[in-house]
C-alpha cells in the first residue's frame, strides 16, 4: 500500500496495525524519521526491542534464522522491531519471500533504503500488498522545507519571522539530514552567544551563519580570488595588526584540504572523505571546497603549510619583517607561484 510521506508524518498512528514498512528515497532524513515514528508508537516504545541490521553484514542464508530467532519475545518479554538498513537490493528477494509467509503478529519489520527504481521488487511488493506500507521520501519541496525549519526553531524556543524562514529556506539544501545538521549548529551558536539573544537580533545572527565574512575571505584566498583582496585583508586583520588570526585560519583550512587529499589517496572517495571532517564543511561551501581539493596538489599543500607555520613562529617572536613576508607570500600564492619566500 502506498502512503504519502506527509500523511505518514502527520498521522502515523493510523498505521499502527501494520507490521511491515518500506521507507525509501534520496531524502534519507525523511527515511530515518519515518522509522523513528514507528519506534515512537506507544506499544513499540514500551514493549519492543529495536534491532538494527545492515545489509552489508547480512548473508542471505542467515535471514531465515534472524526472523525465526526474533519471532518470539526475548528473555525480558520484549517483542522485536527489526530495522533493516539496505544499501542495495541484493537480499530483497529473500526478505520478500520471508515477509510474504510471516504470520507472527508481534514482529515489526521496517526497511530503510535509498532511491529505488520503479521496477524494484521491493517497491512492487510493498506497494501492491494491502498488508504492507510503502512511503517514498523525496527531496524537500519549498513548502515542506519552510514548515520543517519553522517547527524545528519553534521547538527550540526561537521566535521566527517569515523573513527568517525565507532566508534559511533559500540557503539550506533540500535534504532533511543536512537541514537538521545546519539548524542544530546554528542553535548551538545562538545559545552560546548571549548578546545575540534578543528577538530583534535573531534574524541578523542567523544571517551571519550564511554570510560569514571571515569564512568567505579564507575561501576566497584559497581559491585565489584576487578581487577585493586588499580591502578584505585589511578588514580581516584590522589593517595588518592581527596577522596571527589570518595565519591560524589559513593553516586550519589548508590542513583540512590536506587531510582529505590523504584520505583520497588511501582509497576513500572525495565525498566520504569530506564528510569525515569535524567540524563539517557547510554544504553551501562544498562545491568550492571540492574545487580547491582538485586545484592543489599534496606537495603544494605541504609547502604552503610549512611557510605558514614559519610565518606564525616569526610573528610570535616579533620579527619586524614577518608581516611583510606574509603579505608577499599571499600575493605569490594568488599569482599561482609556489616558490614562496622565507623571511
Amino acid at each position: 500500500m502506498i502512503v504519502k510521506f506527509e500523511d505518514f508524518e502527520k498521522s502515523s498512528e493510523k498505521y499502527k496495525s501494520f507490521k511491515f514498512f518500506l521507507f525509501y528515497g534520496q531524502n534519507y532524513g525523511k527515511v530515518s524519521e519515518c522509522a523513528d515514528l514507528i519506534k515512537n508508537f506507544n506499544d513499540v516504545k514500551k514493549d519492543y526491542e529495536v534491532i538494527n541490521l545492515f545489509s552489508d553484514d547480512i548473508k542471505k542464508e542467515n535471514l531465515p534464522k534472524i526472523f525465526l530467532e526474533n519471532s518470539t519475545p526475548n528473555i525480558f518479554g520484549s517483542k522485536t522491531f527489526l530495522c533493516f538498513h539496505l544499501s542495495s537490493e541484493k537480499i530483497s528477494k529473500e526478505i520478500i519471500s520471508i515477509i510474504s509467509k510471516e504470520t507472527n503478529k508481534d514482529l515489526i519489520v521496517a526497511l530503510k533504503c535509498n532511491q529505488l527504481s520503479p521496477r524494484s521488487s521491493l517497491r512492487s511488493f510493498f506497494e501492491n500488498n494491502n498488508d504492507t506500507i510503502s512511503v517514498a521520501c523525496y527531496e524537500e519541496d519549498e513548502r515542506e522545507k519552510k514548515k520543517y525549519i519553522a517547527n524545528f526553531l519553534n521547538n527550540e524556543g526561537l521566535e521566527v519571522s517569515k523573513s527568517l524562514i525565507d532566508l534559511l529556506s533559500n540557503n539550506l539544501s533540500n535534504q532533511r539530514l543536512e537541514i537538521k545538521s545546519e539548524l542544530e549548529k546554528m542553535i548551538i551558536l545562538y545559545k552560546n552567544a548571549p548578546e545575540k539573544k534578543s528577538q530583534q537580533n535573531s534574524l541578523s545572527f542567523i544571517s551571519e551563519s550564511f554570510d560569514n565574512d571571515d569564512a568567505r575571505f579564507i575561501f576566497s584566498l584559497v581559491s585565489k580570488e584576487k578581487r577585493g583582496f586588499v580591502e578584505n585583508y585589511n578588514k580581516f586583520t584590522d589593517y595588518g595588526s592581527d596577522n596571527i588570526k589570518l595565519i591560524t585560519y589559513l593553516i586550519e583550512h589548508f590542513f583540512r584540504l590536506l587531510v582529505v587529499k590523504i584520505k583520497i589517496r588511501e582509497g576513500i572517495d572525495i565525498s566520504s572523505a569530506i564528510k569525515q571532517l569535524r567540524p563539517p564543511i557547510f554544504f553551501k561551501n562544498l562545491p568550492e571546497f571540492k574545487k580547491q581539493i582538485n586545484m592543489l596538489s599534496t606537495d603544494e599543500l605541504k609547502l604552503v603549510l610549512k611557510k605558514l607555520f614559519i610565518s606564525k613562529q616569526e610573528l610570535i617572536r616579533g620579527r619586524w619583517a614577518s608581516s611583510s613576508t606574509l603579505m608577499l607570500n599571499l600575493l605569490l600564492f594568488l599569482s599561482s607561484t609556489f616558490a614562496l619566500r622565507n623571511s
